[in-house]
């Protein structure tokens, strides 16, 4: 079930209606119920490999509370977790590197090609159960003894397909709670959401159509077409991902639950170390957590430390996809942190420079993540300054930007759309927008929702907007 389908706007007050009127001692249960019923009008069948899933972490956490050597355990439960994951994910990408391999090598093995469906919100879900169970080893949580109750954490719906990536000390004991939502709450909520849709179906929607024409056919395309469709999925993918998590956010609200944020105004950090503060928050701090402290953090000498940066980014670029184009591009945001490493560690004022230069770098990084294979990507980048010797002839720049897949009032619509929401990003600063407006006063807020509301009303594409783009990951 898609966030920005009308089903939803039916299914969300009527789960809320549920919720809100049910005794608070089995107020879990209509979520968990609700829950199932939106992950299972993808695929259902799929909701059984969620299950074993959330089966397999419940048990180990269970036995790791009382085990005497509870590591085995855990390395059990992890290797399932990782196992299904890889299983489902990764298995034909590296099956095709093997084939590659042994192709180079003059080596005549068989690899069998694999087609497997991807189950929606794998990795998601993968990385909060083991999540869970870790955390229980680790003597940060004690383990739920209801079996359904730990399904729930896991399944939640509006974080369950693309995040936020929750932990049970934050979430589990607001879902069993029971707690009935405030009027705030719910106020809140509706603004997070009305957010959520503008910068979806108005923003993210309209900006896709003329990356897909520029990613599309990349060779048709050089120079100022490229620029400008880069840009555009920089903001395209900024308010596809954070206008999913707006309306996760807002859908809990309205439920009195409060999920993590996972942006801060990304495209105003000074560096790139800065940027994963604001970006995929929940991903970021889950990395750090289980992956970059374990490997030894900063508490070991410099190489190793810039091999432990190295790495962590890797598994990002590996996390979102089994393509080179993702490994490349965490690759490159690791690089970076490592070159942002070596100068002073004397604090610096950020300046609009800074700022700048760090969206280029990103910008450019987007590149890879974008085209569909490394010899699209590799094209771009090589092009992309081709032809702008002639930016200032008018005929040269009507052509162009009328070749894209859309009009010239299309461009200009979706460039003042690119300037409210990075208005919008400059007022909110370091806090979060609707949680700063309401503290301007509730009459801002509605204004702000108001006038959301009617930019959704006038631009937004219902009929033609596609999946979120997180939900292939």
């Amino acid at each position: 079930m898609l966030f920005n389908s009308v089903v939803y706007l039916f299914f969300l007050p009527a789960v809320a209606f549920i919720f809100f009127i049910t005794p608070k001692k089995i107020r879990w249960i209509p979520l968990l119920l609700a829950s199932c019923v939106f992950y299972m009008a993808w695929r259902p069948e799929f909701i059984l490999l969620l299950a074993f899933t959330v089966f397999v972490n419940y048990v180990s956490a269970l036995l790791i509370s009382k085990a005497a050597r509870p590591k085995p355990i855990l390395i059990l439960c992890i290797l399932i977790n990782f196992g299904l994951l890889f299983f489902y994910k990764y298995l034909g990408f590296f099956s095709d590197i093997l084939r590659s391999l042994f192709g180079l090598l003059g080596i005549s093995v068989y690899v069998p090609e694999y087609s497997i469906i991807l189950p929606l919100g794998i990795s998601f879900y993968t990385f909060q159960a083991a999540a869970y169970t870790i955390d229980v080893y680790k003597g940060k949580f004690t383990p739920e003894r209801n079996y359904f109750k730990t399904l729930l954490f896991v399944i939640f719906f509006p974080q369950l397909v693309a995040g936020p990536i929750e932990r049970a000390s934050d979430l589990m004991g607001q879902l069993l709670s029971g707690k009935k939502p405030r009027l705030n709450d719910i106020s809140i909520g509706f603004g997070y959401l009305i957010l959520g849709f503008f910068k979806k179906t108005v923003v993210a929607d309209r900006l896709a159509i003329i990356v897909n024409v520029v990613y599309g056919a990349p060779s048709s395309y050089t120079g100022l077409p490229s620029v400008i469709a880069t840009v555009f999925f920089a903001f395209q993918i900024y308010c596809d991902f954070s206008g999913y998590s707006d309306i996760a956010i807002g859908s809990a609200k309205l439920m009195g639950i409060e999920l993590s944020r996972n942006f801060r105004q990304p495209y105003l950090s000074g560096n790139i170390r800065e940027f994963w503060r604001r970006w995929h928050i929940t991903l970021s701090s889950w990395l750090r957590d289980y992956v970059y402290i374990p490997l030894g953090g900063s508490r070991v000498s410099k190489p190793r430390h810039c091999l432990n940066i190295i790495i962590t980014f890797l598994a990002s670029g590996l996390w979102h996809g089994a393509n080179w184009t993702f490994v490349l591009w965490g690759a490159i945001h690791g690089a970076v942190q490592v070159l942002e490493g070596f100068r002073s560690a004397k604090p610096r004022k950020k300046t609009v420079f800074h700022i700048f230069f760090t969206f280029l770098i990103v910008c450019l990084a987007w590149i890879f993540f974008r085209a569909d294979s490394m010899r699209d990507a590799l094209f771009i980048i090589s092009n992309l300054f081709n032809g702008f010797r002639r930016w200032n002839e008018l005929q040269y720049l009507y052509e162009t930007l009328s070749g894209m897949g859309g009009t010239i009032l299309d461009m200009l619509i979706n460039t003042g759309l690119i300037i409210i929401v990075a208005s919008l990003d400059l007022f909110a600063g370091d806090e979060d927008l609707i949680e700063k407006s309401c503290r301007v006063s509730a009459d801002f807020l509605l204004l702000l929702i108001a006038a959301l509301f009617v930019i959704i009303m006038a631009l937004g594409r219902f009929y033609s907007g596609g999946e979120f783009i997180y939900f292939q990951f």
